[in-house]
């Protein structure tokens, strides 16, 4: 088994903090190869901070977000090199627990072609992207080239999300693909009235003690920084100091949201997601 990693790393004050060093230092226990792209304004001291974990290290134009940092790693290796393909990002503290655990996990049970941490169904059900598995029969497919050779530069993020992070697991089902989530949606309970009033689901930040609980190895830095779905933060640093999680690694930067409260939209008046075939 032969696996690389992407990591895709923004950062406002253009430091690479010492929770992306241990995101790397954990894919590199699981990884053959990690490659680190990043639009941040990085000196080489501080791509130095992550050159003992990764085969490559470089920046690009701040332009595309995370997906065209992935593209750009793509576009730098033979997909046929490889049995699997990872991609993840800054956005996320973590792992909490050894990802060799969530691998083991995902190779047993009903099999797939790309798997990631979880599943959401805000536009449409998709795959989340801050960590997410292409595996070789994907990787060797013309559909998984041809989505990432049009991947272009997009300004707005919330476009973005809905051509490339929605777009991308929809396209790989109708390409004949299937994907699965470490934790599914459907294990994490909610009431019926939340069920039929807002069908749309963000689980990292809708339910993040339930993930911890299930063994999901992450938790979004939006979660801190913003706490969008107000959950009560306190069981989740429980939660952190109980699986032994250094939480001097959570730093957070402060700034505007991505999106202004504006461009928000009110789910409860989406249609009805789509469901996986």
């Amino acid at each position: 088994m032969k696996r690389l990693a992407i990591f895709a790393h923004y950062d406002d004050r253009g430091e690479v903090k010492r929770y992306v060093v241990h995101h790397l230092r954990a894919l590199r226990e699981v990884c053959d190869a990690v490659f680190f792209v990043s639009t941040a304004e990085l000196s080489d001291a501080e791509l130095d901070k992550v050159r003992p974990f990764c085969a490559e290290a470089w920046t690009r134009e701040n332009v595309g977000y995370d997906f065209m940092m992935w593209r750009d790693g793509i576009d730098r290796t033979r997909l046929d090199d490889w049995d699997e393909i990872v991609l993840t990002n800054s956005s996320v503290f973590g792992p909490v627990w050894p990802l060799r655990a969530a691998f083991a996990t995902m190779n047993t049970g009903e099999p797939c072609d790309f798997w990631g941490m979880t599943e959401s169904t805000t536009f449409s059900w998709h795959i989340q992207t801050y960590f997410v598995v292409f595996r070789r029969r994907l990787l060797r497919s013309e559909p998984f080239r041809r989505f990432w050779r049009g991947v272009v530069p997009q300004g707005d993020k919330l476009q973005l999300i809905e051509d490339y992070e929605v777009g991308l697991s929809s396209f790989l089902v109708r390409e004949g693909f299937r994907g699965r989530a470490f934790v599914p949606s459907s294990t994490i309970p909610r009431a019926f009235i939340k069920r039929l009033l807002r069908p749309n689901f963000n689980p990292p930040t809708n339910r993040p003690l339930q993930l911890l609980e299930r063994k999901m190895p992450y938790v979004k830095l939006l979660l801190f920084r913003e706490n969008p779905s107000r959950v009560p933060l306190e069981p989740i640093f429980s939660a952190l100091d109980a699986a032994g999680f250094d939480r001097s690694l959570i730093e957070l930067d402060a700034r505007p949201p991505d999106l202004p409260p504006s461009r928000f939209r009110f789910w409860i008046f989406r249609p009805w997601p789509k469901r996986r075939r």
